[in-house]
C-alpha cells in the first residue's frame, strides 16, 4: 500500500479554516480541473452515498494508504468528469456531514492539488502548482465558509 494523498509542506499553499463542507464541495465542483480526481475518506459514510461513490469510482484507482486508520474506514476516488461532483452533492444535502466525508484530497497523477483534512470542521490547503486565478476563483466560491488561515 502506498502512502497516504498529502500535500508536501514545500508545495502547500494555505487556503483556511473551511466551516462547511457543502460550500466546500460546491468550490470544488467550480474551480478543480476536470482532469482530477476527488478522493473521498470517511469512517461513518452513509450507505448511499458509499454506493454513489462506488458506482462512480474508475476501474483501477491508485492504492493509497487512509489518512484515518480504523476498521471502518472507506476509501473511493470520484473522477471530477461529468456530473459525478454535483450527483454527489444532490446526494450530501440529504446527510450530515460525517455521512460523507472525513478527509478529501483533490489530485490529478498523484499531485495533491486540495487537501482537506477534517472537512466542515477543518483546515484547506492547496497546491501552489495551481493558478493564482484558481486559487482566488477556489476562495471567492468559499465565501463566508472561509476563515483565514491561522497557522
Amino acid at each position: 500500500m502506498d502512502e497516504p494523498l498529502t500535500l508536501a509542506r514545500a508545495d502547500e499553499l494555505p487556503i483556511g479554516y473551511v466551516s462547511d463542507l457543502y460550500v466546500l464541495l460546491r468550490a470544488i465542483d467550480q474551480v478543480m480541473p476536470r482532469d482530477a480526481v476527488l478522493c473521498i475518506e470517511g469512517t461513518s459514510l452513509a450507505l448511499d452515498v458509499a454506493s454513489f461513490l462506488e458506482a462512480r469510482q474508475p476501474p483501477h484507482p491508485p492504492t493509497i494508504a487512509a489518512n484515518t486508520l480504523g476498521p471502518k474506514n472507506e476509501f473511493f476516488h470520484l473522477p471530477l468528469t461529468g456530473n459525478n461532483l454535483s450527483g454527489l452533492r444532490v446526494l450530501a444535502e440529504r446527510h450530515a456531514e460525517p455521512e460523507i466525508a472525513d478527509h478529501l484530497v483533490v489530485y490529478r497523477d498523484r499531485d495533491v492539488l486540495l487537501w482537506a483534512h477534517d472537512v466542515g470542521s477543518g483546515y484547506v490547503s492547496m497546491s501552489r502548482q495551481l493558478s493564482e486565478a484558481t486559487v482566488e476563483a477556489f476562495r471567492q466560491a468559499l465565501g463566508k465558509a472561509l476563515q483565514p488561515a491561522t497557522w
